[in-house]
């Protein structure tokens, strides 16, 4: 027997010891000669510990192995398709850090020939494998600059879809400016059931962050929609880009737009993935970044603030299949000209173009993902990588973050976790 290479160790202030395997979410508490056991890797009750994944039989690369294989497995789930679909690149905001600002380059909205292709390419995968839901995700720029393309192309789709017995479910990514209410109402009958906004802040902060290219107020823009989101049944979530300066808000606008406007809110960290903070408006003291660490800190320390239980930790420690839906076969994200990429942070970015949906893919494109962890030296060797399946790659790229939060939390999570649980009975006691 050996130490599995995804067991994860560390002590509670009271000297216990924790494992958690990160492969099979098993946890544990062990004193010390139940630590000692461990370690050695020999006697009955390192057997016991075996039972429970911190040891094994297998080498590394068999446990690697195994973990590429579910990966791979559920790159293969064949039973739903994606889009994400690019209407037109236009945006009527000028946020002073958007990193798509040279997108706004290419012009106008998404053609009929496009339009048309996306149908045909959509029949041509459910021929080769038929599947049983499509997911839409409207995005942009902003997609509501082009509502006349999204309503063709969702009742199109919407069509297809009632015909093949193909279950249709859409989302919208906006930033509601020009949402009325004949909009959400149209969305209502193109099947949007979701739609997700930014709330940078209150009014003031928020309206110099979201700047209006015309002039208007962005924030009540927001709020006007929102509510009508909510009227009509269309789950509405606000997006708030957190730095230091407008992270004080947080708390006060969360509870705000919980209980006046019926949204809720949630915290993303403010990075500077254009690479030009400390420039144009885009520097301090209006903007101030955290750091990765610094940031990843700050939210177990509100994971911990809003409370937690046994479960709410297992949830944020589990094993995942996949980071994000760019690591399925069956996701393609379309753009305004019909081009196709694997991820949606390298929309607009020509060399980063798999082929155009107006031309027949060969099958090695249609299998591209935006990444593959199994093929990074640094994700393989990595102990966290069930958890994380790689992250985001774009993200690292972007910034050149380290890796998952969890790298510099995880021991936090597993002494909050065995703080949910009694004393410790024996040596050495696997936590449910």
């Amino acid at each position: 027997m050996r130490k599995s290479r995804y067991t994860v160790e560390c002590k509670t202030d009271a000297g216990e010891h924790l494992l958690y395997n990160t492969a099979y979410g098993t946890f544990a508490v062990l004193d010390e000669e139940g630590f000692a056991a461990y370690q050695s890797c020999e006697g009955a009750l390192a057997q016991q510990i075996e039972q429970d994944y911190f040891l094994t039989e297998l080498t590394p690369d068999e446990e690697l192995a195994a973990q590429r294989a579910m990966f791979e497995a559920a790159r293969e789930e064949e039973g739903e398709f994606y889009l994400v679909i690019a209407p037109t690149y236009a945006c009527n905001l000028r946020c002073p850090y958007c990193y798509e600002l040279g997108h706004n380059s290419i012009k106008g909205k998404m053609s009929s020939e496009v339009v048309a292709a996306i149908l045909r390419f959509v029949d041509a995968r459910y021929q080769e494998n038929a599947f049983t839901r499509m997911a839409v995700q409207w995005y942009g720029g902003d997609p509501s600059l082009a509502l006349d393309v999204v309503e063709d192309l969702s009742n199109r789709l919407i069509s297809w879809c009632d015909e093949h017995e193909v279950r249709y479910d859409a989302m919208m990514l906006t930033n509601c400016n020009v949402i009325d209410e004949p909009a959400v109402e149209m969305l209502v009958r193109a099947r949007v059931r979701e739609v997700f906004m930014t709330i940078d802040g209150f009014e003031e902060t928020h309206n110099a962050r979201r700047v209006s290219a015309v002039g208007i107020n962005s924030y009540a823009k927001n709020i006007e929609a929102a509510k009508l989101f909510v009227k009509h049944g269309i789950k509405a979530t606000a997006n708030m880009n957190v730095d230091k300066v407008n992270w004080p808000q947080f708390h006060d606008l969360r509870d705000k737009l919980r209980d006046e406007v019926g949204i809720d809110l949630q915290a993303a960290r403010l990075c500077d993935y254009g690479h030009f903070f400390g420039t144009r408006d885009f520097k301090k003291p209006a903007f101030d970044l955290f750091e990765h660490d610094e940031y990843s800190r700050l939210v177990h320390d509100e994971f911990a603030l809003g409370g937690y239980d046994a479960e709410k930790i297992k949830d944020v420690l589990s094993p995942v299949p996949r980071f994000c839906n760019g690591q399925r076969h069956n996701y393609y994200i379309i753009d305004t000209l019909g081009d196709v990429y694997m991820c949606d942070g390298h929309i607009g970015e020509q060399d980063h173009v798999v082929f155009n949906v107006k031309e027949e893919p060969n099958p090695e494109q249609l299998r591209m993902v935006s990444h593959n962890p199994y093929e990074s030296a640094q994700c393989s060797a990595c102990h966290l990588l069930p958890i994380c399946q790689g992250n985001c790659d774009w993200e690292r790229q972007a910034t050149g973050m380290q890796c998952h939060p969890l790298l510099t939390t995880l021991p936090d999570y597993l002494r909050d976790y065995r703080s949910c649980f009694g004393e410790l009975v024996g040596h050495y006691q696997r936590l449910a």
